[in-house]
């Protein structure tokens, strides 16, 4: 682009009041640097066809390293995932692991992907960003699932591990997922530091990868970690039954890399979705953009095809295949199935696998069973009544998951961990959710189940009888953009200002801010840490509860709500009692954050869409 054509464009966004100062500033470096070049086009696109919006979104910000790495929508700008951020991500790592020495670079890097648009190309990217600072890396020939990524890390001793995914996200979306040598991702503070480096690359280094392969800087890995894997996670087989019978889906993800082959090699009768075996960048049966299986109608195909085949289970994975979806026959005598929630999966396969271990004479008092603080209390109570001392107070993100795995000097005592978002692991190989691994146990569970003559539904309606009705849902608020997220931060400051005394009658007994008070201050405040989290107890047992929280890798704010109720005569009548207090809740917290809000504010507030999980 010419420097007059790059005046032109400057010329016009002055006039747009919709453009901050902060924005044209950066849109004025990215037209005025030639390592950026390539982005001019776009630039210009995006103002002839009088995107404001999406300019201002794509500039006035970066990306913050979340829960998850980096991830968002793919686009040019800072705040986008493009080659640019890609890249300084990969050259911020190259700093990262250059601090640890000569040997480090030598272990080292793992890069895979999944089928998301530019997936392959960002992975290569990395590769060639890599190899031009000495680090070697292992390049996987094809797409694989997340947690693939994780367990090559340990595999092949490597220094780090970069899966190119954005996980659940929508499917204009893509990412650069971090782990470290241990197979998790980086916890605090070493994020914080990896997000400096990340900050502070001006030049990126690439070396071509014809150039890299010469070098000895690029191998290229394949079966013989599948291989390698795939027999790990089927040491995790806790029995031999597999009268289960399986409808799948991978949601045209990497699903078929990891969990198709793992059922089918243990003999269970798999049907798949047709419309969605094929890895595919468009993902074209998804629900509008939604590619993830929390939502009901993510698991529509999966759930009509069980129904039509009378099979046991419908069960899909997400794009990079580190979670499923579950969906049960509701009874015997009925081809209905029913999705089942996160938590519920959870606190069912947590009570499997305890009687199991106990049944086989390996419970011991020192095994573990980790969730997040905003998991289902439930499968702590379970936890508890195997004799165990559950850790439930971790926070969101699996890596917090993965620290404590890694510190334990016997993995072997590790027995289970579950995110109320579909998030599950068995085993000690793996550092992160696996979806293989989650659908094993799933369908090694309903298996059992059926051998018995018993559903998962009755299994999990004989939990809520003996340890009481857990009613957990999730209400998720979308506010994208920068005005919507000038809305979650004022509603997260105007709640730490003026907590409620009362949600839907009820009296807040407590109220627990896991964010420093110094970093909670309006005027220092920086929202979407692992830590800006408000919780406030409806119960002295603190098993009724209510979390806030800005979403790490979204633009989102999650509301959790829990309730609990004693089982009396009625367990039908429990539920409704419970499903009705858990609503009430929910709705009021969510109308006191609206309070807060006034004028523009409140306009994106209200005009925001809601979901219910």
């Amino acid at each position: 682009m010419t420097s007059d054509s790059a005046q032109e464009i400057l010329t016009t966004l002055r006039r747009e009041k919709g453009i901050s100062p902060t924005s044209l500033a950066a849109i004025q470096a990215w037209l005025n640097d030639p390592a950026l070049a390539e982005f001019a086009p776009h630039i210009s696109d995006l103002v002839a066809s009088k995107q404001w919006d999406v300019l201002e979104d794509s500039f006035y910000t970066r990306l913050r390293v979340g829960t998850g790495g980096i991830r968002g929508p793919l686009g040019v700008g800072p705040n986008r995932i493009n080659t640019r951020t890609i890249g300084e991500a990969a050259q911020g790592l190259c700093r990262f692991i250059d601090d640890y020495g000569p040997e480090a670079k030598r272990a080292g890097v793992v890069v895979g992907y999944e089928a998301r648009k530019q997936s392959r190309d960002l992975a290569v990217l990395s590769c060639e960003v890599f190899a031009a600072s000495g680090i070697r890396s292992y390049l996987f020939d094809g797409l694989r699932a997340t947690p693939e990524i994780s367990f090559a890390v340990r595999h092949l001793g490597a220094t780090a591990g970069v899966q190119i995914t954005a996980s659940h996200n929508p499917r204009t979306d893509n990412g650069f997922k971090f782990y470290w040598s241990d197979g998790g991702q980086v916890v605090p503070p070493h994020d914080t530091r990896f997000m400096e480096m990340v900050a502070g690359v001006e030049t990126i280094d690439r070396m071509p990868i014809d150039c890299a392969r010469d070098a000895g800087l690029i191998a290229d890995i394949g079966p013989e970690i599948d291989t390698a894997y795939l027999n790990a996670v089927r040491g995790l087989s806790t029995l031999d039954t597999r009268s289960a019978t399986i409808v799948f889906s991978p949601m045209h993800g990497a699903g078929s890399t990891n969990v198709l082959p793992v059922l089918r090699n243990e003999g269970f009768a798999v049907t798949t979705v047709p419309e969605q075996i094929e890895p595919d960048e468009n993902f074209p049966t998804a629900a509008g953009d939604l590619i993830n299986p929390e939502y009901r109608e993510v698991m529509e195909l999966p759930v009509q095809l069980a129904e039509a085949q009378k099979a046991d289970l419908a069960i899909s994975s997400d794009p990079d295949a580190d979670r499923i979806g579950v969906a049960v026959k509701v009874s015997w005598g009925s081809p209905s199935v029913q999705v089942l929630t996160g938590n519920q999966v959870g606190a069912a396969l947590t009570h499997y696998l305890l009687s199991r271990r106990r049944e086989q004479g390996k419970l011991a008092e020192d095994d573990l069973v980790l969730t997040t603080a905003v998991t289902t209390s439930l499968i702590s109570d379970i936890a508890a009544s195997f004799g165990l001392t559950p850790r439930d107070d971790l926070l969101v993100g699996f890596k917090f998951i993965a620290e404590i795995i890694e510190g334990l000097d016997d993995t072997s005592r590790f027995v289970f961990a579950a995110e109320e978002s579909l998030g599950y692991l068995a085993g000690g190989f793996v550092r992160d959710k696996d979806a293989a691994i989650a659908s094993l146990l799933v369908c090694e569970m309903a298996s059992w189940l059926r051998d018995r003559d018993e559903t998962v539904i009755q299994y999990i309606d004989e939990l809520y009888r003996e340890y009481g009705y857990y009613k957990n849902a999730q209400y998720l608020v979308a506010l994208p953009g920068k005005g919507g997220r000038d809305v979650m931060e004022a509603s997260m400051i105007y709640l730490r200002a003026h907590p409620p005394s009362e949600l839907a009658g009820i009296s807040v007994t407590e109220i627990s801010d896991l964010l420093d008070e110094s970093m909670s201050d309006p005027e220092s405040y920086s929202m979407g840490g692992s830590t800006d989290v408000v919780r406030l107890y409806l119960s002295e047992d603190h098993r009724t509860r209510v979390t806030v929280r800005p979403s790490g890798t979204e633009p989102k704010l999650k509301v959790y709500v829990q309730h609990r109720s004693t089982v009396g005569d009625s367990l039908d009548v429990a539920k409704a009692q419970g499903d009705a207090v858990a609503a009430s809740l929910g709705e009021a917290i969510l109308e006191h954050c609206r309070n807060g809000l006034a004028g523009t504010l409140r306009f994106d507030w209200d005009r925001s869409t809601r979901r219910t999980i």
